[in-house]
Formats: C-alpha cells, structure tokens, sequence
C-alpha cells in the first residue's frame, strides 16, 4: 500500500509573500519543512512552480489555468492523497473551475479531507457534496501573516516604549503557529484532535434553534457566483445553514452580494444564518451586517441567525466541516455552542 499523502496546493493566488515571511527560498524548501512537521507517516508533495509562480492583476492573474487545475483535480483522484491543503486564498481560483473534473472522487478507495477558505469556497463545498470528500472551511496557512498581524493590531496592548509592533509580533511566532497549524490538521485527519466547538450568539430571527445542523456556503463574494451555476446544487441551502463570511470591503458591496442570495430565494430556503467575521480596514462590521439583513431576510421568514468571531478572515479560527451536522447546544438566553466530534474531519 502506498504511503499516504498530505498534498499542498496554491490553486487561487500563489505563495511567494508566503515564503519570504518564513524567510524560505524556494516552494521546494516549504514541501522539506512541512515534511519535517508531518513526520515520517505521510509523505508532503506538491508541485513546486504552481506554489511559487509570477502573478500580476493587469495581466489576468495567473497565467497556469490549466497547470493548476490539472494538479488539484489529479491530487482529489489519488486514493493515496489523504489531505490536500490550499496554502493560500487571495485570487484567480474561481475561473478555473471548468478545468476541474470532480467526479474522480466518485472512483476514490478512500476519503480525502481537503482543507481552505476564502477564494476556495466552491471547492470546499463541492468536495463536501461527494461521499469521498471531507471538505473543511479553515484558513490556509499562508492566510497567519495577516491573521497574526492583525490580533496584534486589535487585541493586544501596546503601552510600553519597547512594545512591538503587530508586523514584528507577526514574524516572532509565524514559524510556530505555522507548525501549529500543520499539527492541527494531522490531529484531524488522523482522528485525535478531540470535538471541536465554536460559540455563536443569536443576533436575529427565531431563538429556537436546532439540535443540529449543517452547513454550506462560506466567503460571500464568492458565494455569490455559485448561485445559478452549474454548481449551484452543492452550495443549496434548502434545510441546511448558510455561513457567510467576508472582509476587506464595503457595506455596500457586501449588500449586493446579499442581494444575489435574496433574489435567489436563499433566505426562504435555508434553515438558519451563522455569520462569521465581517470586518475591513475601519474595524468591525457585524452590527452594519446585522442591520442590512434586516433588509433582505422577509419579516415572515423567522430563520434563527447566528454570528461568531471564530470563523472567516480572523484569527484564531476553528476549522468548520460543510455538509456534516453539528451538534447544538444553548448555553444562554442567546449563545449557543456548535459541536463536531472527530469523525467529522477525519481521513484516516
């Protein structure tokens, strides 16, 4: 039998400002180091010009379409390929979609647990559709250089005259909370990470809240051109939830993005909101996405709407499964836990 493998991929936007924060010089050298975190039990593969490549936003992106499609849909047909990890979101993955023959997962021996968020959100929910994908909504990690950045910038103290900056707190622990990373995501896969819980606090509609509940959906602005698509069917929310999260943008384009999922009838549909982080450069936006809701969920439709800080653009962040039932626990007159045991995630 051959050994398993853990494959890093960089379909969306590609990992050079990645390599230079870990001060690495090559792809190459980011596939030995993640090696020597995983151990001996997996082998750590990838494909070093697809990590690591030219990208510019005046000339399409990423010109390896193909390159890159080809890499992921050959990694989700390898019974041998126990996870695939996207180091990065960012960019350029959406179009290439038509590349990508997903139905090799219908051949696969084994399950496969494919880890990423943000730009990645129709491949999480398109491998949690097939029996043989476990798709995990969860922060790449090439996504800790701003995450870290900004915990220090908001949730640190720096009163002190030799305080250090969020960029110098950032490159202090990237090596550590990477390794972190990678460790965590071998305890899930391998089953001993232990239940995984996120608190979320009911801001809307119904408090009546299930026992259980899955999930679909993920970055908004990503979410929205799935709806009517071909690919429509994996992101449906007709008795499931609809996480929705995003950042770095404005109210009002975040209230056409609502608008697509209103016209759609989205809201008539899904059986409850959980809303993760919205935030961009001026702080916090969960009450101006509170407030907008309230203009495109029908006053008729009493869906309960969660919101919690534990999931999209922000760290720390849990690891949430698409397509898995969470189990739902009230803690309060309007906090609730939501609770996936380890099989939930796990490969092998």
């Amino acid at each position: 039998m051959p050994q398993p493998r853990i494959h890093l991929v960089a379909p969306a936007a590609p990992c050079g400002p990645f390599l230079r924060s870990l001060k690495l010089d090559s792809a190459q050298d980011l596939i030995g180091w993640v090696q020597q975190i995983v151990g001996l039990r997996f082998a750590v593969t990838g494909v070093p010009e697809l990590l690591d490549t030219a990208e510019n936003d005046r000339t399409g992106g990423r010109p390896d379409d193909v390159e890159r499609a080809k890499d992921l849909e050959a990694a989700l047909a390898d019974s041998s390929v126990a996870a695939i990890i996207s180091l990065r979101g960012g960019a350029w993955f959406t179009r290439i979609l038509p590349h990508i023959d997903f139905r090799v997962l219908e051949r696969r021996t084994s399950r496969v647990t494919v880890f990423g968020f943000s730009e990645l959100t129709p491949l999480i929910n398109i491998v949690a559709a097939y029996g043989t994908g476990v798709g995990i909504y969860f922060m790449g990690p090439a996504f800790l250089t701003y995450g870290l950045r900004g915990y220090a910038a908001t949730q640190l103290e720096r009163n002190t005259p030799n305080s250090a900056t969020p960029q110098e707190w950032m490159e202090d622990r990237l090596h550590d909370e990477c390794a972190v990373y990678f460790r965590q995501v071998l305890a899930l896969i391998e089953g001993r990470h232990g239940d995984v819980t996120i608190t979320a606090r009911c801001i809307a509609g119904s408090r009546d809240v299930p026992a259980a509940a899955s999930f679909v959906g993920g970055n908004l602005s990503v979410v929205s051109p799935m709806v009517g698509s071909s690919y429509a069917r994996v992101i449906d929310p007709k008795d499931r939830w609809l996480l929705l999260e995003d950042f770095n943008d404005k109210p009002e384009r975040f209230d056409r993005f609502f608008s697509h999922l209103t016209l759609a009838g989205y809201w008539e549909r899904c059986a409850g909101v959980l809303l993760g982080d919205f935030h961009n450069r001026d702080g916090d936006l969960m009450d101006a996405v509170a407030a907008m809701l309230r203009f495109h969920i029908p006053r008729q439709v009493r869906v309960p709407v969660l919101a919690t800080s534990e999931v999209g653009h922000t760290w720390p962040m849990k690891p949430l499964p698409f397509n898995v039932p969470a189990t739902i626990t009230r803690l309060d007159d309007n906090r609730y836990s939501l609770r996936w045991s380890p099989a939930a995630y796990r490969t092998i």
